[in-house]
């Protein structure tokens, strides 16, 4: 694919190239840039402007759609407008392709298993009221851990009052998996989807779709008219499901998901029923058609059957090692042949028969990640009943595979199977416990140690093993479970706590490919994760205080709320003066020499005393704002913090210190900030300090910013004499009232001027971070 300028933009979205072209929609890959995350974008194609009315029901639709919940149906993020006015929506770029590339014809587990998660996620719609129309393999796309999704819901059902046919590859639906009803354009309910998705699984099975026809009007014709064709003999055990689905009148198909589940049991049941008992039911099917034969024909059948009763017989009696030996050397593949086509489908009845069979029989385990090899020397064990000898053969070969560390791969063969087949029938076996407990903690671990060495990509399948085995042991998210995942849980929160910048979310950004499967193992971490891939659109936008590793706590003015002081940027200033404690570091680090202090600016005060910023005059502890420092130290300790965290800080502008004054109001006000109370001269109110106060004593402003009104005075960046460069500025300037003044003053009005090599007992300093622009 090349990349491309599109005709469009879409507010909050990079828009990289085009991924997919057809009829009535284009794809596009993008990145959204809040969460810098890849994703789809679908947009209407402009070709054949569409109806308002159309539009107003698609957007309606996808709304909706947005609402399904379900892991095997592709999540809508976004609907809404391009620059252009086209419909468009987002979803997860799924790059692990679609069904339509799989061969799986020699796979019929793992086509169990995609066919039981399209009816789930179909059973998910149609329980809200949405009818797909669309089911093919193309529209089933493959995630990371390479689980089936189902997407494009929606168009067809959006379009249900278009035309059927346009030209080829524009059609509304697509042909080759129309039902009967939908080909002649009638009502349409979910039972038209089971129509598609038996298509669907007749081309999984055959490579081919069941229907053909020269142009797509002919193929349509076809689902009307021509009869469900025949599988070939090695897939006649899915015949019966095929012929209900593909049933020409609704009426006659599957009638919920229920019922298409349950036959997709029947058919897993027959793949893995031995041999000796599926050859005695075909010889029973058969004796129904002996009518057809001649004589000759049925005394040679007949002769058969009995032939075939008596070793079935003989193979149900107690096996001496020899026999079992010689039975285990029949091929998993010859035993797992298929039944006649007219062998019949689940129905109600059936299937309430086959619930009750004995209470001791074992259902076979649902593969954690991939469907059970057709060779897997595991499948009679796995569905082996639940005896002393079977719980026995289970742990052995358990302990085995997981020896081998085949712990949950490959599917249908491995350690974590054996165990969940013992703890299918007795829930707390203590050595099948352990054993769940034993790979839930060695896959945490390698999950944590590939997050911690920085290769992420290498913890996506472990963390999904975590995910899928713990939901299959229906073992409740309880401080055992945490437990066993804590080295993933910890490794996750020392790479969150490494996150230096809030604004530079690379590092995070690593860890968004485990949020889905992260969301369904510790939900509360997930969405912790997820707030710190949004915080930086959040702060920007609404605001907020944060901290980085190694720097203050710091509070984000918005640029809105910058825009209207004529300041066109956002920023984030500190919400507290810079304390002692925190200068002392600095100080330590740097090993800068301390400034001349003054008391203050009176012409007596300037006469020098020996003042510096550890000892000012009267008593500090850390907490205390740092005075005696002069413009000059304040800004070296911006450019040591700034050096220090990996971010910008600096002092305030005038503009910028005005912002985060205001809202502190005067100044005047009892106890509203630490200023000089004069008490000895009959002043009503004594704020309990006499000199500095420790920061955060008075109430904050509404932008969660302490003592901006009282204190100590602030220096702040530029220089007294606006034309004077840096360099040759005598004068620099400090805001706001101190300790040292009374309440007779404006905090906003107040501005002093002093050499940029001094420093004074009552003014200190905060700084401003710069935050990303644009």
């Amino acid at each position: 694919m090349t990349h491309l300028n599109p005709p469009f933009q879409i507010p909050g979205y990079r828009i990289v190239r085009r991924v997919g072209l057809g009829g009535m929609a284009a794809v596009y890959l993008a990145i959204q840039e809040s969460l810098k995350r890849p994703v789809a974008v679908k947009v209407l194609a402009s070709e054949r402007a569409p109806s308002d009315e159309l539009v107003r029901r698609f957007e309606h639709e996808a709304r909706t759609i947005a609402r399904l919940d379900h892991p095997h149906i592709v999540t809508i993020f976004d609907v809404g407008r391009t620059s252009t006015g086209q419909i468009y929506y987002t979803m997860p770029y799924l790059s692990n392709g679609d069904l339509s590339t799989r061969n799986l014809r020699d796979q019929p587990r793992r086509i169990l298993q995609i066919m039981r998660a399209l009816t789930e996620a179909l059973a998910c719609a149609h329980d809200k009221g949405i009818v797909h129309r669309d089911v093919k393999p193309e529209n089933v796309l493959f995630d990371k851990l390479d689980r089936p999704l189902l997407a494009d819901f929606g168009i067809a059902l959006s379009n249900s009052n278009q035309p059927r046919f346009t030209r080829e590859g524009a059609t509304i639906g697509s042909s080759g998996y129309m039902s009967p009803e939908q080909a002649r354009g009638l009502p349409l309910d979910g039972r038209s989807d089971f129509y598609g998705l038996g298509v669907v699984c007749y081309e999984l099975l055959t490579g081919e779709v069941p229907f053909h026809g020269p142009d797509a009007l002919a193929v349509a014709l076809a689902h009307v008219e021509q009869p469900v064709p025949r599988l070939p003999v090695t897939r006649r055990v899915w015949q019966p499901l095929i012929d209900r689905a593909l049933a020409k009148q609704p009426d006659a198909r599957f009638q919920s998901a229920e019922e298409l589940l349950a036959a997709l049991s029947v058919v897993e049941r027959r793949l893995t029923t031995p041999r000796h008992l599926r050859l005695s039911g075909e010889w029973l099917n058969l004796l129904g058609h002996l009518r057809a034969f001649s004589r000759r024909q049925r005394a040679i059948a007949l002769g058969a059957f009995v032939l075939a009763v008596f070793f079935g017989l003989l193979a149900l009696l107690p096996r001496v090692p020899q026999s079992a030996a010689m039975a285990e050397s029949v091929p998993i593949e010859a035993r797992a042949t298929d039944m006649p086509a007219n062998d019949p489908v689940v129905t109600d009845s059936s299937a309430a028969a086959a619930n009750n069979a004995p209470t001791t029989a074992i259902a076979t385990p649902v593969p954690v990640d991939a469907a059970v090899p057709a060779d897997s020397p595991s499948t009679e064990i796995l569905a082996a009943p639940t005896t002393a000898v079977a719980r026995s053969e289970h742990l052995r070969m358990a302990a085995s595979l997981l020896t081998n560390g085949r712990m949950v791969l490959p599917a249908g063969n491995n350690a974590a199977d054996h165990y969940l087949a013992v703890l299918a029938g007795e829930p707390h076996q203590h050595d099948a416990v352990s054993g769940i407990e034993r790979i839930l903690s060695t896959l945490s671990a390698r999950a944590g140690k590939a997050i911690a060495a920085d290769h992420v990509n290498d913890a996506i399948e472990p963390v999904g093993q975590v995910a899928a085995l713990a939901e299959r042991t229906k073992w409740p998210a309880n401080a055992r479970l945490a437990g066993l995942v804590a080295p993933l849980h910890d490794a996750i929160e020392a790479r969150r706590a490494s996150a230096r910048n809030p604004f530079n979310t690379a590092e995070l950004d690593k860890l968004s490919a485990l949020l889905p499967i992260l969301a369904r193992l510790d939900p509360e971490q997930a969405r912790a994760l997820e707030a710190d891939l949004a915080r930086p659109v959040t702060l920007l936008r609404a605001g907020g205080t944060f901290r980085e590793t190694n720097g203050p706590t710091v509070a984000v003015i918005t640029a809105n709320r910058a825009a209207a002081a004529h300041v066109d940027h956002a920023f984030a200033i500190q919400t507290t003066d810079v304390t002692r404690g925190a200068y002392a570091h600095f100080v330590a680090a740097s090993g800068r020499a301390a400034s001349t202090c003054h008391e203050s600016q009176s012409l007596l005060a300037r006469l020098p005393r020996g003042l510096d910023w550890r000892a000012p005059g009267f008593a500090q502890t850390d907490d205390h704002p740092v005075v005696c420092i002069s413009w000059n130290d304040a800004n070296a300790y911006a450019r040591w913090l700034s050096k220090r965290t990996g971010a910008t800080y600096r002092l305030p502008s005038r503009q910028e210190w005005l912002i985060a004054a205001q809202q502190a109001g005067t100044g005047r006000g009892c106890r509203m900030a630490n200023i000089a109370a004069h008490v000895e001269q009959g002043a009503t109110c004594d704020d309990g300090f006499v000199y500095t106060a420790p920061v955060g004593r008075f109430a904050a402003t509404p932008l969660g910013l302490y003592d901006m009104a009282g204190n100590v005075s602030a220096w702040i960046d530029g220089c007294a004499s606006d034309g004077s460069s840096d360099t040759a500025c005598n004068e620099r300037v400090f805001r706001g009232l101190s300790w040292h003044d009374d309440d007779d003053d404006s905090n906003l009005d107040r501005v002093d001027t002093a050499p940029g090599d001094v420093g004074y007992a009552n003014v200190g300093f905060r700084v401003v971070r710069e935050l990303p622009r644009g």
